[in-house]
């Protein structure tokens, strides 16, 4: 009797051992099947709370499963932590014809390395292995700080980027090069530029909104070798999330001083092969007022003032808006985008820096007085790979309207605008206008067709490397060029076609490029690439530019170093080369600009010390052939060569998370450039910011900013005169939110310059600027 329940006994485990495996294997199913469908919170809670039901292979596979669902969920740390499992069951995994990003995922933790970037060689790498300095600014770090535009993220956490004055349009410095408009740093959207091909600037504004962001990569330093002319000083890549990050619709709304309106929505799904993501935003503010008498005193730097208000911030008449569409299907992906920007200038154009009255001036061509751009952006690309080889293909089309309305001021003296009579009596010089205003408008296009192939390769045990060869050819042309004065705020004086004109014309550019990264072994890494640009100008000119880039690269499993050095160009743009306007005129005699850049960086992921990554940088740029604005108009006569250091960190534990980072520079030698000492007129010897974030309760999060500037030396210039020294001291801005996430509604505030600190900060514009006060905004968002 006793063998027989024995046997009895072992019959029935078997039983509830098999029934249970099929439950564990029905499981499993279920989740894939939901995992293929696309429900990766569904596949995610199917198996995450039966684990430990699994084991052997089918454990592996469940792990496996866990890291896809929370990568497409955009939980990377999440899905680091399944992975990290897995390798702990099985140290020597391999991989096979896997998901690129679960595949990275493995690689770089077995081989102890942390997050990943794509835009420094253009395939996905770690930090480490980055031929030159990168920030990455993730989704999370941007709520940190409550950022509104582009500009926000990138003077809050990338060293080497100040804030520059300019009365038209959002700018910064890196490291302290800059000009007229923000056009010596490549800003990208999924890879595809957004650039402007006829004045190479792209404003970091509202109408490029960052709820559909899911990182930003920033390389600090030249890198025309990958991405050719404008990637002058850095290059920005605004990476968008995937559709199965949003799983849904989101929208927002948002309200504050100032007149300030703000609409957001977000949709985004994955269906088996289809992957979608759409997104609308806009933006409008009335503007900060600030009234200014018409004393010498009140405006120091105004030629005649007038009283009036300036405004600060304003987007109004028409709001800024970004519109946009990313499409993937199997191995095609589509690419969208519209927007719109126009701020209100604060002061009048060039020396008359003074208020003016915005509401009395008429409309053109729908917009009123302001810097107006209306951009398109289109690309259809193709990849595939097989084997160790990998390519892709793709088209693109970009388009741009472009309006400058300039006041010259309410009441302006005698500046040579002729009135032409109706009755056809000569023309006659007026010693008095009131209301007198200029406006260049235009539109240009590009499209273009891309090709890129890359192999990768092994030696033996121990060494490996990829292999990559692409190029460009693009078709640019201006045309639908119209200048025009007037006076009386409303009367359209004359339209140019002869004397000031913009000239229309087709420019041709093609380029191929080659990159080798090879890893020798031992954590020793070597990254190099050169770049051929050729570039016919509209006048038949030719140029042909070479760019070199190679970086040696030290990887341990604590830390990291590199010693790299990179050249790159921008040539003069389109704008100032074609035309005869009254500012920013030059001709086809301008020469591209270089930029040569040593830099040695340390690097630690939070290995070496526990929690804390952080970051060590060193650099010597040389700048020559600058172009140089003056009376006479644009030519090549600036050079710089300047060094700095850049130190970066950021610690996480429990519910608190902090980011800071400080940039010293100093100016080594220079000719026809802005500089007073070893300093840089309108950027700080010194810079610091500090950014955390504390969750409080579940769901209840406050954060704060805190962003500090040394003193620093403007300047004024007024033709004839002699250039007078500005001194502007140093100064804190501190800026608080909170925010709320409870089932699917999130409520937050954020207040900007919460002391309400005045200050100026000098930059393109004539003299120092009256910046930003206090400014709040609220917001309130729903996810379906």
């Amino acid at each position: 009797m006793r063998i027989k329940g024995y046997i009895f006994a072992l019959v029935l485990l078997f039983l509830s051992y098999a029934v249970r495996a099929q439950d564990d294997t029905h499981l499993y199913e279920s989740a894939q099947e939901a995992y293929e469908y696309g429900l990766f919170a569904k596949a995610d809670s199917l198996l995450r709370n039966s684990v430990s039901s699994f084991s052997g292979e089918d454990r592996i596979g469940v792990y496996r499963l866990l890291a896809l669902c929370n990568l497409n969920m955009d939980k990377p740390e999440v899905a680091e932590t399944w992975v990290a499992k897995l390798l702990a069951v099985d140290p020597y995994y391999r991989v096979y014809n896997d998901v690129p990003r679960f595949t990275e995922m493995v690689e770089r933790l077995k081989a102890g390395k942390a997050a990943t970037i794509t835009t420094a060689s253009q395939q996905a790498e770690s930090i480490e292995e980055a031929p030159v300095p990168v920030t990455l600014i993730t989704e999370d770090m941007l709520r940190r700080i409550g950022a509104r535009t582009l500009k926000d993220a990138l003077i809050a956490y990338v060293p080497g980027m100040t804030d520059i004055a300019c009365n038209e349009e959002m700018n910064v410095a890196m490291r302290g090069i800059y000009s007229s408009g923000q056009e010596k740093i490549l800003i990208m959207l999924d890879g595809h530029r957004l650039n402007s091909y006829s004045t190479n600037t792209a404003s970091p504004d509202f109408s490029i909104s960052l709820d559909k962001v899911k990182q930003i990569e920033v390389l600090r330093g030249p890198a025309s070798s990958l991405y050719g002319g404008v990637a002058l000083t850095g290059v920005v890549n605004i990476i968008t999330k995937d559709g199965s990050d949003v799983d849904g619709f989101m929208v927002k709304a948002g309200a504050g001083n100032y007149g300030q309106l703000r609409g957001d929505a977000l949709f985004g799904k994955h269906y088996l092969s289809l992957d979608i993501l759409g997104w609308a935003s806009i933006y409008r503010a009335d503007g900060q007022k600030v009234h200014y008498g018409a004393t010498p005193e009140e405006q120091p730097y105004a030629v005649m003032p007038i009283a009036g208000d300036m405004i600060i911030g304003g987007y109004n008449k028409a709001p800024s808006y970004d519109l946009g569409l990313s499409l993937t299907w199997e191995k095609m992906h589509v690419l969208y985008n519209r927007r719109f920007s126009k701020t209100v200038a604060p002061l009048t154009l060039s020396y008359f820096f003074t208020p003016y009255d915005y509401g009395r001036y008429r409309l053109l061509n729908g917009n009123a007085p302001g810097y107006a751009i209306t951009s398109q952006h289109a690309e259809i690309g193709y990849s595939d790979s097989q084997g160790g080889f990998s390519w892709q293909l793709s088209a693109t089309f970009d388009s741009q309207n472009q309006q400058r309305y300039q006041i010259d001021g309410d009441s302006v003296p005698d500046v040579g605008i002729n009135e032409v009579h109706p009755n056809g009596a000569e023309d006659v010089s007026i010693p008095l206008y009131d209301g007198v205003f200029q406006s260049v408008n235009w539109y240009e296009y590009t499209y273009g067709i891309s090709a890129q192939g890359s192999y990768n390769y092994a030696f033996g045990k121990q060494q490996s490397g990829v292999v990559m060869v692409g190029g460009h050819a693009n078709r640019f042309r201006l045309n639908d060029a119209v200048y025009l004065e007037g006076k009386d705020f409303d009367l359209i004086l004359k339209s140019f076609n002869d004397l000031k004109i913009l000239k229309t014309g087709n420019e041709t550019s093609a380029d191929a490029y080659v990159q080798v990264k090879h890893s020798f072994g031992y954590g020793l890494v070597l990254n190099a690439g050169l770049r051929y640009d050729f570039k016919q100008r509209s006048t038949g000119r030719k140029l042909h530019v070479l760019s070199p880039r190679i970086a040696l690269i030290y990887s341990r499993p604590q830390w990291s170093a590199k010693l790299s050095y990179s050249k790159a160009f921008v040539d003069a743009p389109y704008f100032y080369r074609n035309n005869t306007l009254d500012i920013n005129f030059g001709d086809d005699d301008l020469s591209p600009e270089y930029l040569n850049s040593w830099q040695l960086s340390f690097y630690s992921d939070g290995k070496l010390v526990p929690g804390l990554k952080m970051e060590l940088n060193g650099f010597v740029n040389k700048a020559d052939n600058f172009i140089i604005q003056s009376e006479l108009g644009n030519t090549n006569a600036g050079s710089l060569t300047n060094a700095g250091v850049e130190v970066a960190a950021g610690y996480a534990i429990s519910r608190f998370k902090v980011d800071g980072n400080l940039t010293w520079q100093r100016v080594l030698g220079y000719e026809n450039y802005l500089t007073i000492g070893h300093s840089l007129y309108n950027v700080p010897d010194l810079q610091a910011n500090l950014a955390a974030t504390y969750e409080i309760l579940s769901g209840l999060k406050v954060n704060a900013h805190a962003l500090f500037v040394s003193k620093q030396k403007s300047i004024y210039v007024l033709p004839g005169a002699p250039e007078i020294d500005i001194d502007l001291p140093a100064r804190a801005i501190f800026d608080m939110g909170v925010s709320y996430a409870v089932w699917k509604v999130e409520l937050g505030l954020n207040v900007y310059n919460i002391a309400n600190t005045t200050y100026v900060q000098g930059g393109s514009s004539v003299a120092p600027m009256r910046q930003a006060g206090r400014w709040l905004l609220g917001h309130v968002s729903f996810k379906f």
